[in-house]
């Protein structure tokens, strides 16, 4: 099977060559939009800046060592999963490729995600695993949101029994956490089946066939029951991370919600952060904060998640020095 390989893309984002054009122009679209939007929530009132710029020391510490915390866990889980496919990595190693995927999926131009750059990253270092690192990151990401969101449907179950305001969203936790496991379910059942296949005779027969052959080099199969709940018990604590972090800020803010309440906006707040239409999320994810503050009793949504913004991303700043390093590097 011929095996993937992003290298020529990625290696311009890392240093190896100019970008096109259009690229570039896009991205910058991407951050004009960004902008606006929160140029917009300043000027409408939604974004108080004079809160982000009062940043007590206390504030600053405590969620610069939750941000600590978070990036070791991340890099321990990465390292987890890769090691049951017999990839041998460093935590230090595992830490910088997450921190130069997070510049690269929040920052900078290019058409490739931060999970494409960590791949990429490992496949440099270890060449021979390279469908099991692609299907390691993609599991890695997935249980990432499925802990996420199974905490956010544990938390908004227990506040519906006491907020009927909070009923309306179940529908849409249990909907999300249905497809994410369903559809790790199913790369489990696919995966595990592909050497089952008969001998395909037609057109869809055959192109089945390769999606099988596809699913099964992932090998996301082989990670067992055991292997997947430890790695969604990682998840959960690296989750907690961030809801504190956006707690704390919530709280510097006024925002006028405790930890429970921001528990249950974070999984629907992160998600729609998520969505490509900007730099990181940039602005949208302040809007959608905003709104769920509003919908569950609180205010300041946008404010809150602007502060925890520049501290959810700070791993960004590892992320370019490694970068710069490895341009610095492949130059001499």
């Amino acid at each position: 099977m011929t095996e993937i390989d992003p290298g020529a893309t990625i290696e311009a984002s890392l240093g190896g060559g100019p970008h096109p054009a259009r690229r570039i122009a896009m991205f910058l679209l991407k951050y004009v939009v960004g902008i606006s939007l929160i140029v917009w929530m300043v000027a409408s009132g939604k974004v108080d800046l004079s809160v982000a710029r009062s940043l007590p020391a206390a504030l600053v510490a405590e969620c610069a060592a939750l941000m600590v915390v978070q990036s070791i866990l991340a890099a321990l889980r990465v390292r987890y999963i890769l090691a049951h496919q017999s990839i041998r990595t460093g935590v230090l190693q595992c830490l910088l490729y997450n921190c130069a995927g997070i510049l690269y999926s929040a920052f900078l131009p290019g058409g490739i995600s931060g999970d494409a750059v960590r791949a990429y990253l490992f496949m440099k270092a270890v060449p021979r695993h390279r469908f099991a690192i692609l299907g390691a990151m993609l599991l890695d990401r997935l249980m990432g949101l499925i802990s996420m969101v199974a905490l956010g449907l544990a938390a908004a179950f227990y506040m519906a029994m006491g907020v009927a305001l909070i009923r309306p969203y179940l529908l849409a936790f249990t909907g999300i956490f249905a497809v994410l496991v369903g559809g790790l379910a199913l790369l489990h059942f696919i995966g595990a089946r592909h050497g089952e296949a008969a001998a395909a005779n037609g057109r869809i027969a055959r192109a089945w066939a390769r999606v099988r052959r596809m699913v099964a080099e992932l090998r996301i199969h082989h990670y067992g029951a055991g292997v997947l709940l430890l790695v969604v018990a990682q998840s959960m604590v690296i989750h907690l991370t961030a809801v504190l972090v956006i707690y704390l800020c919530s709280v510097h803010s006024s925002a006028g919600l405790g930890f429970l309440r921001v528990f249950v906006a974070t999984p629907i707040g992160l998600l729609v952060n998520a969505i490509p239409l900007s730099p990181g999320g940039l602005g949208i994810g302040e809007n959608a904060f905003e709104l769920l503050y509003r919908a569950i009793g609180g205010t300041h949504g946008g404010t809150s998640f602007l502060i925890a913004r520049f501290f959810l991303y700070s791993p960004a700043l590892v992320g370019l020095a490694y970068v710069l390093k490895r341009m610095v590097t492949r130059r001499r």
